[in-house]
């Protein structure tokens, strides 16, 4: 039966789901200007805004995250690893492309440290080739053959990379997603959160420092008209077919957001970053409107289970280990919440309180916002020997009295059954000797 009853439930939150038009529904009312947006919270994984998420776009200098990653994995020593400048290296930079100044500092060795800043701060496509031509050993295609295995890697099948800085390729694409899940893994990276987070670095022989392109993590870029004080990171990216391009995240009062803003519309008479704009907008949108609420406390039931070995007939409550959380809407709505446990039929005496029993997912609007563990709300003694004796005793005597019933009724069965039988056959007797009595 409770097999029946869970299936029937799993079926009913399919059922919620497909039917959802967008899944959870955060309520958010930013009339937005780039094209592809994904928003996540990161420490519950939960996305609370997507726009045309999935799109193929171009993703510009932010390819550019993808290239430190696959140079963090050839190269382990930032500091102490040196790069030659070479003519040959950046003989396919673009001289109208963003750089770090590298062509002013042919036949010097930089170290990959330096180097890498010159890569995120002021997008340095020099930066970039000559990193991607020291990894690749001498091979740019090479390198970006690693920078696409990496994409299928980490299940980005909507990415494909042609060069390592971003300049626009038709066969050079990517989507919000994919760039949120590229972003991710690049947070774990050596140094990355740092050096994306860093406003000015002076690189060793340059006499000036190389500054962010990212205005929303520098008070003074751009007049500080798009510093965002909660901003942390990571990378810009700008083309004329791209638009304005920006992946960054923001942390305030215990929440995490990453947000990739691809394909921002952009005008060099207007000369406003809509990415920006339109990140800074979401974020303060995600802090105002959405919260971590509790959903099941640690007292509350959530399910239960019928427990064997016991005296009597016994079942036992069900309680979260921890209490649930989720994050969710501003308002939201009690009667939308359900679940779905991961719980044996039964369990066997003695339980202790507090014991592990099964799982539970916990879904909004038919989205899944949290999982949790279910334990014992109580501890359950296991019946003793005696009256595992005296319970099997009862079963015995109730067994025996069942047969000795039945018997009794199937002599009864049998005796009528020979009256009816008996009788019958006398009358038919008497029948006969009256017919012969008479003919």
């Amino acid at each position: 039966m409770k097999r029946i009853i869970s299936l029937c439930a799993v079926l009913l939150l399919v059922v919620l789901t497909a039917v959802s038009a967008s899944a959870l529904d955060y309520g958010c009312n930013i009339e937005t200007v780039g094209t592809g947006i994904y928003m996540e919270e990161l420490n519950t994984g939960i996305v609370v805004y997507e726009k045309n998420a999935d799109e193929k776009m171009y993703p510009a200098s932010t390819t550019k995250i993808m290239t430190y990653i696959i140079v963090s994995e050839n190269i382990s020593d930032f500091d102490n690893t040196k790069v030659e400048i070479t003519e040959e290296a950046l003989a396919d930079l673009d001289p109208e492309s963003s750089v770090m100044g590298l062509k002013d500092h042919i036949g010097e060795s930089f170290s990959v440290k330096d180097l890498l800043y010159g890569l995120m701060l002021p997008s340095g496509n020099d930066a970039a080739l000559v990193l991607a031509n020291f990894v690749g050993e001498g091979n740019v295609d090479a390198f970006v053959k690693q920078m696409n295995n990496k994409a299928a890697e980490l299940g980005c099948a909507n990415t494909h990379f042609v060069n390592p800085h971003g300049l626009i390729d038709p066969d050079h694409y990517s989507t919000p997603r994919d760039l949120a899940t590229i972003t991710k893994f690049a947070l774990n990276v050596k140094d990355f959160a740092e050096i994306s987070n860093t406003v000015k670095y002076t690189p060793e022989g340059f006499k000036d420092p190389i500054v962010t392109t990212n205005y929303m993590i520098d008070q003074n870029g751009h007049n500080g008209d798009y510093y965002y004080p909660y901003a942390k990171g990571i990378k810009t990216g700008f083309a004329d077919e791209a638009g304005r391009c920006l992946v960054t995240t923001a942390e305030n009062d215990g929440y995490t957001y990453l947000c990739v803003d691809l394909g921002a519309a952009y005008s060099y008479e207007e000369d406003v970053n809509y990415a920006m704009k339109d990140s800074a907008a979401l974020y303060d949108w995600a802090f105002g409107n959405i919260s971590s609420q509790v959903v099941f406390s640690t007292s509350e039931v959530v399910a239960n289970i019928d427990v064997e070995n016991t005296k009597d007939n016994t079942t036992l409550d069900l309680v979260p280990r921890e209490e649930i959380r989720a994050l969710l809407p501003a308002g939201y709505k009690p009667e939308l919440v359900k679940t779905q446990t991961d719980i044996p039929e039964n369990v066997t005496a003695p339980v202790n309180q507090g014991s592990v029993i099964g799982n539970v997912d916990v879904y909004y609007n038919g989205e899944k916002v949290a999982t949790a563990e279910l334990c014992a709300s109580a501890s359950i003694d296991g019946a003793t020997k005696s009256e595992q004796q005296a319970k099997s005793d009862t079963e015995n005597t109730i067994k025996l009295v069942i047969i000795i019933v039945f018997a009794v009724a199937a002599v009864v069965v049998i005796v009528i059954v020979a009256f009816v039988v008996s009788k019958a056959r006398r009358k038919k007797r008497e029948v006969q000797r009256h017919r012969r009595r008479y003919y």
